[in-house]
């Protein structure tokens, strides 16, 4: 899912002054509601993503679809410690906040999963979960998952799929903080970062070594909504941090997507002897 957390690309004295009383934390299931309404708001200029994604304030039931979402994720820790051993799937989310002690509520927050699919996930349908939304809402969760899956193929990767901070507390360094908590724990476990982000977004993404290596292309008009734009996202990538302390080049798209192929050929092979 798209990213849209611009941060201004230097420091200034407001900003440090108001980041002085911010502090991460886990995010807990009583957070959801907040949650939603900071991803809800900053959000609410892109009109096609509203209606792909289910984050159109106007209309309650997306409201409160996303807080059912996120309460039942943030309840939810059994694969948290799962160990790396294939053939097993390997998935733990991650929900970290960002409060201003001072104001005393919740700025921003981001969402990342550190991910490995087994060969039985890379061969379902990507619309898994989505099966019974509207065609176009099923298609454009599948474009996406479809595409992260060609990518890092069985590889394990972080998958860094919202950060988002309230537009009054945009600028003052609550993204930039989660950012840098999250891409620390994927350098220290020599992780590749795959994310979908906005225009507005890429510059903070840029200064942190991500790649842009393709594009998410949606147009609702297909579907018969002619007057909420075209959907385009930029996938954008970090290479892993080896353990020589040198981080790696970011792949191409084609030669990633032909190497996670092979991979999969190779193991399904196997799997059949």
């Amino acid at each position: 899912m798209p990213l849209l957390d611009p941060e201004s690309p230097g420091g200034s004295s407001t900003s440090s002054k108001r980041s002085a009383y911010y502090v991460i934390e886990r995010a807990e299931s009583e957070d959801a509601r907040r949650l939603v309404d900071i991803e809800f708001q900053a959000f609410e200029d892109e009109r096609a993503n509203q209606q792909l994604s289910f984050r159109d304030y106007a209309k309650p039931e997306h409201f409160e679809r996303s807080v059912d979402i996120y309460t039942k994720a943030l309840h939810t820790r059994s694969y948290n410690d799962v160990p790396l051993k294939k053939p097993h799937a390997y998935s733990k989310v991650s929900f970290l906040k960002v409060t201003d002690t001072d104001a005393g509520d919740i700025v921003s927050f981001a969402k990342a999963e550190f991910k490995q699919y087994t060969l039985q996930e890379l061969q379902s349908p990507s619309d898994v979960g989505h099966e019974h939304e509207p065609q176009m809402n099923r298609e454009w969760f599948a474009l996406n998952e479809e595409m992260r899956r060609e990518y890092v193929g069985l590889a394990k990767h972080c998958y860094l799929g919202m950060l988002a901070t309230q537009p009054c507390y945009q600028h003052n360094g609550a993204g930039t903080m989660l950012l840098d908590v999250i891409l620390a724990e994927a350098d220290e476990h020599g992780l590749e970062v795959y994310l979908e982000g906005t225009d507005t977004a890429k510059p903070l993404y840029e200064k942190h070594d991500f790649v842009a290596v393709n594009e998410v292309r949606f147009d609702p008009a297909e579907y018969g909504l002619y007057d909420i734009g075209k959907e385009r996202q930029t996938v954008m990538v970090r290479g892993a941090l080896g353990k020589n302390g040198v981080r790696r080049g970011v792949r191409r798209w084609d030669d990633a997507v032909a190497q996670a192929e092979t991979v999969r050929q190779k193991l399904s092979r196997a799997t059949k002897c």
